[in-house]
């Protein structure tokens, strides 16, 4: 009677591990080798990562996570004055920091940069805008020692624009300026090698 008593709880116990083992499995994935102990890559080359949270893949190379760690998407976003190309002094201390870390990290193989204008006035001339506001960064940035790296340029005009619809623009042209600021920007993208 016993050894049955204990055969049921070694097993009750036994099936409540199985579900502990397997999150634990999906929360730190382990990587993937072959039979010879090698890693196994993707066709394109890339390692598996190991862990979701490490600074590198099985392969040692630096995660576009680890990077993005580093530099939020509000790091790397610029912003613009209403009608403006130019860099403010704000907005240059905050690139000095995004060069400071491209620089330091040589797995960052290209950068594209996009610009944006708010929906005020020409479609036309707000993709020129757009453009501008691109090469600006560009510019600084190259300023920074990052002339050998690859980089895109492009100027998006008024695409991925706020929502402003309840401000009459002939009434509060102030108020819908302020309200149109986020579009007034340059987003800075890293490709990790």
């Amino acid at each position: 009677m016993i050894n049955l008593k204990k055969a049921s709880l070694l097993a009750t116990i036994g099936l409540m591990l199985v579900p502990a083992a397997a999150m634990a499995s999906q929360m730190v994935p382990v990587s993937v080798k072959d039979s010879n102990g090698n890693v196994v890559t993707s066709s394109d080359g890339n390692c598996v990562i190991t862990k979701w949270t490490a600074p590198s893949d099985a392969c040692g190379k630096i995660s576009k996570r680890s990077i993005e760690s580093r530099l939020s998407k509000e790091q790397r976003t610029v912003y613009f004055e209403f009608n403006k190309s130019t860099l403010t002094a704000k907005e240059k201390k905050k690139l000095d920091e995004v060069a400071k870390i491209i620089k330091d990290s040589k797995e960052v193989e290209s950068v594209d940069i996009a610009g944006y204008a708010d929906t005020i006035g020409k479609a036309s001339y707000n993709k020129s805008l757009s453009t501008r506001r691109a090469e600006a960064v560009k510019s600084f940035l190259a300023t920074k020692g990052l002339k050998t790296r690859k980089v895109h340029v492009e100027g998006l005009g008024e695409s991925n624009t706020a929502s402003c619809s309840d401000i009459d623009a002939k009434k509060d042209k102030k108020a819908l300026i302020a309200c149109l600021q986020p579009d007034r920007r340059v987003e800075i993208e890293l490709n990790v090698k």
